[in-house]
């Protein structure tokens, strides 16, 4: 409400329809949040209660999500991308009566990919759900469905007071938001965060950077994850910045093209595809690399650079929800991108460690603890052990689930995060595992996948690596191919602006170019380069985690083989039983 009249003909959020922009300033988005808010109340949303948002990004989630807690409930997030039982687990454990329904924008055109289509093939086993509301554009055959336009029309008679009134009983201990686990190696949980969780998580962020009204933020992470939910959910209202929304998750650096955003967040992956782009152009141009070394034509060269990436007046982007190489952070300081690793949980609501321009950082490192508590439990001979937390950023806990909650803390309070790491004199933070994802070997040896995983990465062919060992000999590793770094490095496409964002379409354009995929995963060139580089990794690992064989498989790991979260962490036990044969065959002689 503050920003609506302070600020009330700033721009506060764009998409894009038909290609160009549409843009609701903070007068406008206040009134069509209300709007959302009193048609909730109108057709008999409660004080405390959940309601669901199964869609990608879109006005409408962030409009029913703010709307949820302005009439004193809570938003219960589901990925877009989430299966039919997915999705009726997360309505049906969050006691949801109404659930708005949006898009999959990579669901290609395939009806089975659809949120409309999916909810409707579980939707009467969701006996709670009272109403479906459907996003613009959105169509769905069912008693229970109704369009945006009459759900918007179903407020037009409740007063703003019946809103505000409700604003005004909010406790900071009221719940806010449920969000999901990703499930990597289980059911999803959903953790209950409070209005006074983001709280102190904004405030902590604050003490480190602030931004200002008109500055930009590109929203493409799924709206459904706590990342998301704090940037775009909170950062966005509490700085009145400008969010700009993407139309596919796909699309985030051209969008940052376009908005040149001052607030950039994303997973390894997106950065690891920035990353991969600068270095073939570096590599590839002479010419660039000596003027990046000369004072002022350095200077000019990397403002173009940014520039090619959106990221020109960027000064604050964070990468977490997974390792990332230290390589590619050194490239992007090199560049002057200030990009910095985080660290934290749903549990956490986001992040507890940060590396950032005034607490400094350390590659390898995931940053120093800026909010609330961290320390390590039990470590060894080498400072290694569980890091747990505590603080008033953590979750009360698991929403209906007492055991589980119970089991999540220690007796003293602290949460068990099931990561290993350690800190070292300074502070800083290294995640050297997880707990839940060590690999135990015949011998009784536990190793941590992810640094063979990352090392192995670092080669530009190479997109995926899962490590395979437990109850194993000796470590095997499944590899997948990076179809674009190959459009890219072997025809010559340009990284930027030739090559589709889209992995199928990219596999599509390899076709188009007179190949296939399968004349590079079963090329025996293609193998050698890959052995090569692993000859090289495995001198940096202790005998135990060093690669002993390899098979490139036919394909990437996806979302729709369900081997990836939606945020694309591995779910190991999918991968491993995906490919059990593939697997085997490594261990035949063994």
């Amino acid at each position: 409400m503050s920003n609506a009249q302070n600020y009330g003909n700033d721009p506060a959020v764009s998409w894009k329809e038909d290609g160009e922009w549409v843009t609701l300033n903070w007068s406008q988005y206040h009134d069509y949040t209300m709007d959302v808010a009193k048609s909730l109340i109108a057709m008999g949303f409660r004080e405390g209660e959940n309601l669901a948002i199964y869609s990608y990004n879109r006005v409408e989630w962030f409009s029913a999500y703010i709307a949820a807690n302005c009439c004193g409930g809570a938003a219960s997030g589901i990925y877009q991308t989430s299966s039919p039982e997915e999705v009726k687990w997360v309505v049906t454990a969050s006691d949801s009566r109404f659930i708005f329904v949006g898009n999959n924008p990579l669901d290609g055109g395939d009806p089975s990919k659809m949120c409309s289509t999916r909810l409707l093939s579980v939707l009467d086993e969701c006996g709670d759900i009272e109403a479906v509301i459907l996003m613009n554009g959105i169509d769905m055959d069912h008693p229970k469905a109704i369009s945006w336009a009459d759900f918007m029309a179903k407020g037009s008679g409740v007063p703003d007071s019946e809103v505000t009134d409700r604003i005004g009983r909010i406790q900071a201990s009221d719940t806010a938001s449920l969000i999901w686990t990703s499930g990597t190696t289980g059911r999803s949980k959903g953790c209950v965060l409070s209005h006074g969780n983001f709280d102190v998580e904004i405030d902590a962020i604050h003490e480190i950077e602030r931004f200002g009204p008109g500055q930009g933020y590109i929203s493409y992470l799924p709206a459904s994850h706590i990342f998301e939910q704090v940037a775009a959910g909170r950062m966005h209202i509490h700085d009145a910045m400008h969010m700009s929304i993407c139309a596919s998750p796909l699309q985030a650096i051209d969008y940052a093209k376009e908005a040149h955003p001052s607030l950039m967040i994303g997973v390894p992956r997106i950065w690891e595809s920035v990353y991969s782009n600068l270095k073939a152009t570096l590599d590839e141009k002479a010419v660039i690399r000596i003027g990046l070394k000369l004072p002022v034509l350095g200077g000019v060269l990397r403002n173009v650079i940014k520039k090619k990436v959106g990221l020109d007046q960027c000064v604050w982007a964070i990468t977490g929800a997974a390792a990332i190489d230290p390589e590619v952070l050194k490239l992007m300081h090199y560049l002057d991108i200030p990009l910095y690793e985080g660290y934290g949980m749903s549990e956490q609501c986001c992040g507890v460690t940060i590396g950032s321009p005034r607490f400094g950082h350390k590659y390898g490192s995931v940053g120093k603890c800026f909010v609330g508590e961290i320390r390590i439990d039990q470590p060894d001979e080498n400072g290694e052990g569980e890091i747990q937390s505590r603080g008033p950023n953590v979750m009360s806990g698991y929403y209906n689930e007492p055991e589980l909650t119970a089991e999540a803390f220690t007796a003293d309070g602290w949460l068990k995060t099931g990561d290993l790491g350690r800190l070292d004199e300074e502070g800083f933070l290294y995640i050297t595992g997880r707990i839940k994802e060590l690999l135990n070997n015949q011998s009784g040896e536990l190793i941590p996948p992810i640094p063979t995983e990352t090392d192995c990465k670092a080669l530009p062919i190479v997109g995926q690596c899962v490590l395979v060992g437990d109850n194993r000999k000796y470590c095997t590793a499944l590899i997948t191919l990076d179809v674009a770094a190959i459009l890219r490095d072997r025809f010559g496409l340009d990284g930027a602006t030739q090559v589709p964002k889209n992995p199928v379409e990219q596999v599509t354009k390899l076709n188009e170019l007179g190949a296939e995929l399968s004349d590079f995963t079963e090329s025996e060139e293609v193998r050698a380069e890959i052995q090569a580089h692993i000859d090289v990794i495995n001198k940096n690992h202790k005998s135990p985690a060093r690669i002993r064989k390899f098979t490139i498989l036919p394909r990437d790991l996806s979302i729709d083989y369900n081997e990836l979260t939606p945020t694309l962490k591995l779910k190991r036990p999918v991968v491993s039983s995906n490919w059990a044969d593939e697997i085997e065959a490594m261990y035949a002689d063994a």
